[in-house]
């Protein structure tokens, strides 16, 4: 039964990450903002580490094989875009903030807002380090750290800061109620006559 129940939020997680990647905010000289790496820490704040590593790895071949979930789209040839590093971080800093989840006591707002943004860091440094390689080795364009760099650090990283703060407010009162919801509901017994 557990593992039926771990199933169902490694699937739940799955499909709003999904969701999440539809949710696009507009920024300034940039495409746009999405609400994935909220579910990401979600799923790592909910499933134990092989199933938040799962769920989003899951979601990530999905979308290589062609399923339309990734922000702009899907396919094989999303490989070689810059910005599929961040999708190697998502799957990675799932397991990892779910093994810290897991193995270290996270119960307050802070202790939560610091595994997040460790959250960040591990996707920033898969994401641009990608991003850095398919730039230079694919596409061979010469790569400007400093560019690269503040252009993380103008838009995204901040963002991502403010979601991960306006997160940890709740993540712990969902956590709960999760818990609280899985105790209370009791199979059926079904009876033969």
């Amino acid at each position: 039964m557990e593992q039926t129940k771990l199933l169902f939020r490694a699937a739940l997680i799955v499909a709003l990450i999904a969701v999440g990647a539809r949710i696009q905010i507009p920024l300034p000289y940039f495409d746009y903002y999405t609400l994935q790496f909220t579910f990401v820490l979600l799923g790592a704040a909910l499933l134990p580490p092989i199933y938040a590593f799962g769920a989003v790895a899951a979601y990530v071949v999905m979308g290589l094989l062609g399923i339309p979930v990734f922000a702009g789209g899907g396919g094989i040839s999303y490989i070689l875009r810059p910005s599929f590093g961040y999708l190697i971080g998502f799957a990675l800093c799932a397991g990892a903030l779910s093994y810290v989840h897991q193995n270290y006591a996270v119960h307050t707002k802070k202790q939560y807002f610091l595994m997040n943004l460790l959250g960040i860091v591990i996707v920033y440094f898969f994401g641009l380090t990608y991003k850095t390689a398919i730039l230079y080795w694919y596409l061979n364009e010469t790569v400007d750290w400093a560019v690269l760099l503040s252009t993380a650090f103008a838009f995204d990283i901040p963002a991502d800061i403010i979601m991960v703060a306006i997160l940890s407010l709740g993540e712990r009162r969902i956590f709960k109620a999760l818990r609280a919801f899985s105790r209370q509901r009791k199979p059926k017994q079904m009876h033969m006559a």
